[in-house]
C-alpha cells in the first residue's frame, strides 16, 4: 500500500493587515510615545490606560450607525458568557466612558488625560493603514472654553516638532452645533441632490442618513463635488462662531500655523465645533499625520450627562515614516563603555553578581557570558570599540578582586571588588 505524502505544514505569519515592530522601528516607537507624554504632561497632561476590549455599545451609538468604522471595521466578539466586546477602533470613547465611571467629574475641570496605544479596525490594508496601528493621544474633557481647543492643538503639533517635523500646517473647521447645523445639513442636502447622478451608492444613502459624511467621501466623483457644496462657516450661530473666532485667535498667539478648511469633516457623530487635522508641509504625501476636535455631545450619545470635551491624535505609524524620510533617527541608548570578560565557571557566576552591582548603581556593561575564550571576548570588545574591559578569571573569582583593563594602552591594575564598584563612575573618566 503506497504511503501518503506528508503534508507540508506552513510556517505561520501575522494576520493580513498586521505586522510585527522590528526592534529598529521600536526604537521610534519608543521615541514617539516618550517624548509626547513628556510633552503632554508639561501641558498637564496625565497618562491613562484604557482596556484594549470595550463593550460593543459603547462605540455603535457616539461613532454614528452610518460611519465606516461601525458598519465594516470593528473587530467584535460574543464571550461564553454572553457580553458583546470590541477591540477598540479609537481612543475618545473609551476615555469618555473612563471619566463617568471613575467619578472624574468631582475633579478639578478639566481632566487633561493623555494616552498610547494599539486600536484596531478592519480595512484595507494599505501604505500606511495597518488593522492593528498605533496613536498617542490627549484630551481635555469638562470644560467648553475655545483655549482648550487651542491647547490640545498646540500640544500634538509641539510633540511632532520635538520628534523633528518642523512644518507644519493644521487644517482646521467648525461644524457648527445642533443649534446651527440643521440649517446647514438642508442645504448640503439639496446640493448633492441636484447631483445624486454622480454620487457613489454610499453617498446616496448619506444624504438621507447623515450629510456631514458626503464631504468625507474618498470616492473621486464624490470629492470633485466638496469644492462647491454649502460651507458650514456660513451657517454658524453666533455663539460657534465666537467660539471658533476665539480658537483662531489662540493659535495665532501660539503661532500655531493654521489652513481655513471650510469642506473639512470628520467620520464620526460625535464632533461638535472645531475640528482639524494635522500635516507635514515638507512632503508631496498629504496623509493626515493627527487629527481631532471638539466633542460636546458625546456624553449624551452614550446615554450619560453632557460633557464638553476636545481632543485630538497623532497616528505613530505615520510619523514614523515621514522621520524615515526625513532621515531622523531615534538617538541611541548610551554605548556601554566597560565589557565584562570572565574566564571559568567560577568566573561566570560572579559575573552575575558584579553585573548586578554594576546595574544599581546605572553603570552600563556588555558581556557575552557564553563565551568562554579569553580571544573571542577580547575581538568583541574590540568590535565594539569599548576603552574599558573587566577581566574576572577564576583566581579574582576566589580572591574577591577584578582586573581593569586600558583597551587602548594595554595596561591592567587589580582592584578589590568593592573599591572597584565604589569607584567605577569616577574611574571611567580617566580612560579615553
Amino acid at each position: 500500500m503506497p504511503k501518503k505524502a506528508a503534508t507540508k505544514k506552513e510556517v505561520p505569519t501575522t494576520p493580513k493587515g498586521m505586522h510585527d515592530v522590528l526592534p529598529a522601528d521600536m526604537a521610534y516607537v519608543n521615541l514617539i510615545t516618550k517624548e509626547s507624554k513628556r510633552v503632554a504632561e508639561f501641558y498637564g497632561f496625565g497618562h491613562i490606560e484604557t482596556p484594549h476590549l470595550e463593550k460593543t455599545d459603547l462605540f455603535l451609538r457616539p461613532l454614528g450607525d452610518t460611519s465606516e468604522v461601525v458598519e465594516k471595521q470593528m473587530y467584535s466578539l460574543r464571550t461564553r458568557g454572553g457580553d458583546r466586546l470590541t477591540l477598540r477602533p479609537e481612543g475618545t470613547a473609551p476615555l469618555m466612558r473612563a471619566y463617568y465611571q471613575n467619578g472624574m467629574a468631582s475633579w478639578p475641570q478639566p481632566v487633561k488625560l493623555f494616552y498610547a496605544g494599539s486600536f484596531y479596525r478592519h480595512e484595507s490594508p494599505q501604505a500606511l493603514r495597518f488593522r492593528e496601528f498605533r496613536q498617542v493621544g490627549v484630551e481635555a474633557i469638562g470644560d467648553d472654553d475655545a483655549i482648550n481647543d487651542a491647547l490640545v492643538i498646540r500640544t500634538l503639533v509641539s510633540s511632532l516638532q520635538v520628534f523633528g517635523v518642523k512644518e507644519i500646517t493644521v487644517n482646521i473647521n467648525s461644524l457648527g452645533d445642533k443649534t446651527c447645523r440643521p440649517g446647514y445639513h438642508k442645504e448640503l442636502v439639496n446640493y448633492y441632490k441636484k447631483h445624486e447622478e454622480k454620487i457613489c451608492r454610499d453617498c446616496r444613502r448619506r444624504v438621507k442618513e447623515n450629510p456631514l459624511r458626503l464631504l468625507d467621501c474618498k470616492e473621486e466623483a464624490c470629492a470633485a463635488l466638496v469644492g462647491n457644496a454649502p460651507q458650514m462657516v456660513d451657517h454658524l450661530c453666533e455663539e460657534c462662531k465666537k467660539h471658533f473666532s476665539e480658537v483662531i485667535e489662540f493659535l495665532d498667539e501660539m503661532q500655531t500655523p493654521y489652513f481655513l478648511d471650510s469642506h473639512l469633516a470628520r467620520g464620526f457623530d460625535y464632533y461638535t465645533r472645531t475640528i482639524f487635522e494635522i500635516f507635514e508641509n515638507d512632503t508631496e504625501d498629504k496623509t493626515a499625520l493627527g487629527a481631532g476636535g471638539r466633542y460636546d455631545d458625546l456624553g449624551e450619545l452614550m446615554g450619560a450627562k453632557k460633557v464638553p470635551a476636545v481632543g485630538g491624535a497623532l497616528g505613530v505609524e505615520r510619523i514614523i515614516n515621514v522621520l524615515k524620510k526625513k532621515g531622523i533617527k531615534p538617538r541611541a541608548d548610551a554605548k556601554p563603555r566597560i565589557f565584562l570578560i570572565q574566564l571559568g565557571p567560577e568566573a561566570r557566576k560572579k559575573s552575575l553578581t558584579l553585573m548586578e552591582e554594576l546595574r544599581k548603581i546605572g553603570v552600563p556593561v556588555a558581556q557575552s557570558l557564553s563565551r568562554d575564550s579569553l580571544r573571542s571576548q577580547l575581538n568583541i570588545v574590540n568590535k565594539l570599540e569599548i576603552p574599558v574591559a573587566i577581566i574576572l578569571g577564576q583566581k579574582e573569582a576566589l580572591d574577591g578582586t577584578v582586573g581593569l583593563r586600558n583597551m587602548e594602552t594595554g595596561v591592567q591594575e587589580t582592584l578589590s571588588f568593592d573599591k572597584f564598584i565604589g569607584t567605577i563612575k569616577a574611574r571611567l573618566k580617566e580612560f579615553s
